[in-house]
């Protein structure tokens, strides 16, 4: 029996890895996000309907289209007000937003090259019928679809080279997606019922397995 437990020590050992011998870390969207130094709070201070009113302005700034129609004349005109009037107040809106647009695009080195294996919702980028092979891994249900997308250090785009079986109604339903991940930045064009976006990404991931997510 002695001789058999350094084999039976192995067996476990190697069943824990996947085929390509590194150990499957198990993490959390938060591990995703570097530790960067602290930062201030500009809006420290002010009411809740201040606060609210400027992270509107931002919101304009960051996502109002450039082109003024007729549709969004009134949206240009309130932003162009608000701008100056709250540079006065030392309340840089641009700055803010290349602050906020550093601190979503960091990604964590540490995990560059790792096996991981993280739970999230599948959104295909490619499906032919049913098989899906190519898709963004998001924190939560309807991210990027009619709604401003994650943070990029909070997509995943993910490559399988077996198509997976999926039904529309898996949109909904969380998965555990097992993998390589590669801390590399890109977009990716995504095209929806009433057009397309892009979309910037911080991570990839070449999957070995997906699986229903199970706490």
């Amino acid at each position: 029996m002695k001789k058999l437990l350094p084999l039976i020590a192995l067996f476990f050992l190697f069943s824990a890895l996947p085929c390509n011998g590194s150990a499957v870390r198990e993490i959390e969207w938060k591990d995703l996000i570097p530790e960067l130094p602290p930062q201030d709070n500009p809006l420290t201070g002010l009411s809740e309907q201040e606060v609210g009113f400027i992270e509107w302005i931002i919101y304009l700034r960051e996502f109002l289209p450039e082109e003024v129609t007729e549709e969004n004349k009134e949206y240009h005109d309130e932003m162009n007000e608000a701008l100056p009037e709250l540079k006065e107040k030392g309340i840089d809106v641009d700055k803010i937003i290349a602050e906020r647009q550093y601190r979503n695009s960091a990604v964590n080195k540490n995990l560059d090259g790792k096996a991981i294996k993280l739970a999230g919702y599948l959104l295909p980028l490619n499906l032919s019928g049913n098989a899906v092979t190519d898709f963004l891994l998001v924190p939560y249900v309807g991210a990027c679809i009619h709604a401003p997308p994650p943070p990029q250090n909070q997509i995943v785009h993910a490559v399988t080279a077996t198509p997976t079986d999926f039904e529309i109604d898996e949109l909904f339903k969380p998965v555990s997606v097992t993998g390589r991940l590669k801390a590399k930045s890109l977009s990716k064009e995504l095209f929806l019922v009433d057009g397309s976006s892009d979309i910037y990404i911080g991570y990839s991931m070449s999957v070995d397995r997906i699986e229903e997510y199970r706490p």
